[in-house]
């Protein structure tokens, strides 16, 4: 049986993600072929509005046991990517486009005005 549960509750990467506007797209699983390439499980995430996609790249040894977990940043414009760690993308406050389209955009704050006569 499977169950929609909007109760439960998303960890901090996952919220910063959503708050950077970013959306769910898929998750991909690469197996080892013995020698040369690890496992991999690719996790994407989209900011369409902007154009930047970010992967969290979790690699395996054969044994199953996790040997690197890291994040890439794609400007899908210019393809120009950075690799980062999870903590180093926990810093950020902003990302910048290709376009010069900084996101999200600063917050504005505005009174509300009342008349009291």
């Amino acid at each position: 049986m499977k169950v929609l549960d909007f109760t439960k509750e998303t960890d901090e990467l996952e919220n910063k993600l959503i708050k950077l506007g970013f959306h769910y797209q898929n998750t991909d699983r690469m197996e080892s072929d013995g020698l040369y390439i690890s496992s991999r499980l690719i996790i994407t995430w989209a900011n369409f509005t902007n154009g930047v996609t970010l992967q969290i790249i979790h690699t395996y040894d054969r044994y199953g046991d996790e040997t690197n977990g890291y994040l890439k940043i794609t400007d899908n414009c210019t393809n120009a990517s950075v690799n980062m760690s999870v903590e180093e993308f926990m810093e950020l406050e902003r990302i910048t486009n290709s376009h010069g389209t900084t996101f999200p955009r600063p917050e504005i704050f505005s009174e509300r005005i009342t008349n009291e006569n």
